[in-house]
């Protein structure tokens, strides 16, 4: 499963989840989130690779469509 990008609320316990801290998944015609204790159990940290790659790739997606590229 990919990491969420963007902030949302986990629709298993309603916690909000930040970026990285969540998966992502298409749900009737939209998107929602999972956080990673719902999913697997384990508990995420700021240092963890795959929090820190999914705002990178946030932040890279912002500057896109800033710039129009």
């Amino acid at each position: 499963m990919a990491r969420n990008r963007y902030p949302g609320y986990c629709y298993c316990c309603g916690a909000y989840v930040p970026t990285g801290y969540g998966h992502f998944e298409r749900h009737k015609g939209g998107w929602r989130v999972k956080c990673v204790k719902c999913a697997s159990g384990r508990t995420v940290k700021d240092t963890d690779k795959e929090v820190k790659r999914a705002i990178m790739l946030r932040d890279k997606q912002k500057e896109v469509r800033k710039n129009g590229r």
